[in-house]
């Protein structure tokens, strides 16, 4: 009997210690197993940021009351499942930023007519996950671009989804468009950058240059007759190459000249025009283009922009100091050579006596110069051949070149990009 107690005391003191051992070999591979998923998957909101670049744009968060974002308004903070509507007036831009940073992981500009519902917007919340960011779009109505610059650290995963059941995938630096209607979707990959396209069975990938085109119940189809840009280093991520910069013209003898410089921008580089200074002064860069674009459809001239300051009203008593000008010299469809131009400005109010809404001294063909937020990011596109046809001109034949400039006072001018693209 006595035997029998002390076989079941050693059997017991036997199990405890087996399962101490395996106890605590669990213990040592469970904590530090589940410590590295917590720190690997646990995630934190990405900071989005909406402003209105024209028009009334609607703001629908969860399901809750729409709200509205003016011209002018400082950006409105947003978080995901957040709808983003325009009309025919309005447009939109959006910046995407990690929490307590100032670094841009994306910007996204909403055109008109256009439906965006966010969708995922998470970073890692610790700086040891290898994870990325991430950014779902439900593209269901109208156009959307999105620049995403270099990252230094983390990079972005972007998925955009569309009605036609495209899924759109893009892990690198580029400049991408996205384009839904009723019938289908189109995706252009511009500038560096590839995107994964899938959809109903099918996947395809395409690069820079590179367009395709998702119908309803059908894979992708393409790569098709690409959306070609016909400015070189429209983006200044090669400083000033392909640009030539005349010197600063400068109306009183005794008054400076202004700067032209490229800002690093912590590798999203832009181009400034800066002057202070009485009396007028002016500065151009131009780039020759010399293509014929009589076979196109569409010959669409886009650029990012931002007047950081201006001293002069609207664009002076003449209308021809606007702080900023895009002009473009052609040749229409008769053999004559034409200009186009537009001007921009975001201080003084319209006085067809004091400063005109449009240069009176300008033999251009030419709308009223356009109001922009000081201070703020603007977009701004137009298909020139339509431009020109709603103002009774002839379309353009051949493209000479593209000047940017900057004129009046004291003004400060930022071009974040400008691109001419033939489809």
């Amino acid at each position: 009997m006595i035997k029998l107690n002390r076989d079941s005391r050693q059997w017991l003191a036997w199990m405890i210690l087996i399962g101490g051992f395996f106890s605590c070999v669990l213990l040592s591979i469970a904590v530090p197993v589940l410590a590295n998923a917590f720190l690997q998957n646990s995630t934190e909101s990405l900071n989005l940021a909406v402003q209105a670049n024209q028009g009334t744009v609607g703001i629908e968060e969860g399901g809750g009351p729409r709200r509205a974002v003016l011209v002018g308004e400082p950006a409105m903070s947003i978080g995901d499942r957040t709808t983003i509507r325009t009309d025919t007036t309005a447009s939109a831009l959006m910046t995407v930023t990690p929490p307590d940073q100032q670094s841009t992981l994306a910007i996204l500009q909403v055109s008109s007519n256009s439906t965006v519902l966010l969708g995922e917007a998470t970073t890692p919340r610790f700086r040891v996950s290898d994870h990325p960011h991430r950014l779902a779009v439900d593209l269901q109505a109208g156009r959307v671009r999105v620049d995403v610059p270099v990252l230094a650290q983390r990079s972005l995963d972007l998925t955009v989804t569309t009605p036609q059941g495209g899924t759109i995938d893009v892990h690198d630096p580029g400049r991408y468009v996205f384009e839904v209607s009723n019938d289908a979707t189109q995706v252009s990959v511009q500038i560096a950058g590839k995107a994964s396209v899938a959809a109903n069975g099918g996947r395809m990938e395409i690069g820079p240059g590179q367009r395709v085109e998702i119908l309803p119940e059908a894979p992708p189809s393409g790569p098709l007759d690409p959306a070609r840009d016909l400015i070189r280093n429209g983006d200044f991520s090669d400083g000033l190459d392909n640009w030539a910069v005349f010197s600063w013209r400068v109306e009183l003898p005794d008054q400076p000249a202004g700067s032209t410089s490229v800002l690093p921008n912590g590798g999203d580089p832009f181009l400034r025009f800066k002057r202070e200074g009485t009396g007028h002064a002016d500065v151009r860069a131009t780039q020759s283009i010399n293509q014929d674009v009589s076979g196109y459809e569409s010959l669409r001239l886009s650029a990012t922009l931002r007047i950081v300051e201006q001293s002069l009203g609207v664009c002076g008593i003449q209308g021809s100091e606007c702080p900023l000008f895009f002009i473009v010299n052609y040749i229409d469809d008769s053999g004559v050579s034409r200009v186009w131009q537009h001007g921009f400005f975001a201080s003084g109010t319209v006085d067809d006596n004091l400063t005109p809404g449009a240069c009176i001294s300008c033999a251009v063909v030419q709308r009223p110069h356009e109001q922009v937020p000081l201070g703020q990011i603007y977009f701004y596109e137009t298909d020139l051949i339509q431009e020109l046809a709603s103002q009774g001109a002839l379309p353009p034949r051949y493209i000479e070149n593209v000047t940017i400039v900057g004129s009046g006072h004291s003004f400060t001018t930022d071009i974040l990009d400008v691109a001419l693209i033939v489809e």
